[in-house]
């Protein structure tokens, strides 16, 4: 937790007496203040820490994008209450996250030296919002969210370990294949189909993948010819 630098002890000693002629009365903090200081932990906790307006704004708008889907999709099902809630709920994870993961202050906080494979692998074997789901939505079984795990969390392994220079490569060869597996093998509902394709993105093309390396741009054509005729 940050402390205030003005509450050492010195400070202290420098204050003027408050009003009583006792110690003075803090200043009172805005609301204002208070509010933009827990919207920049729930940033923090939900897309990184020192992440931007545009990485938050991106993150939160396909956030509530999916979950509306979600929800819209639940209630033209005649879902019961708490399946469309559940479904809602972990929409928001999942489409949120599959920005959030995308973003450079996400990079910055998974990919930090120090943080290796297995930090990563055991991010992805945390989610187990398939079980989640398979617990409260109709038509979505425990052999389902069994599946959706399994796989998700076996394309990490390999993805992990590929060597780095053939990594991405592999995520979106993972990725493409887990998704055509999932919608060609398992027989869930149409309204909650978006969940193995989405996990799959966030985890494998968003968690997994380190930031983009910038290619050296090529030297001009000339230049060998120039430093040849030297």
């Amino acid at each position: 937790m940050d402390t205030d630098p003005d509450c050492t002890g010195t400070a202290a000693r420098d204050e003027p007496p408050g009003p009583a002629g006792g110690r003075a009365t803090p200043e009172r903090r805005s609301d204002g203040g208070v509010v933009r200081r827990a919207m920049r932990r729930v940033a923090d906790a939900m897309v990184a820490p020192q992440a931007g307006a545009g990485e938050i704004a991106l993150t939160f708008g396909a956030a509530g994008a999916g979950s509306a889907a979600a929800l819209a999709a639940g209630a033209a099902a005649g879902w019961p209450v708490a399946a469309t809630a559940v479904a809602a709920l972990v929409a928001f994870d999942y489409f949120g996250g599959a920005v959030a993961n995308a973003t450079a202050s996400a990079k910055r906080r998974f990919h930090a030296p120090g943080r290796g494979g297995l930090h990563r692998l055991g991010f992805v074997a945390l989610h187990v919002q398939p079980a989640v789901v398979a617990w409260a939505v109709p038509g979505f079984g425990w052999a389902d969210a069994a599946a959706v795990y399994t796989l998700t969390l076996a394309a990490a392994v390999v993805v992990e370990l590929t060597r780095p220079d053939l990594r991405r490569p592999a995520a979106f060869a993972a990725a493409t294949l887990g998704i055509a597996a999932a919608l060609a093998l398992l027989g869930v509902p149409p309204q909650i189909a978006w969940l193995a394709p989405v996990g799959l993105i966030k985890l494998l093309l968003g968690h997994l993948l380190p930031g983009e390396v910038h290619a050296v741009p090529p030297a001009p054509a000339d230049a060998g010819v120039a430093g040849g005729t030297r």
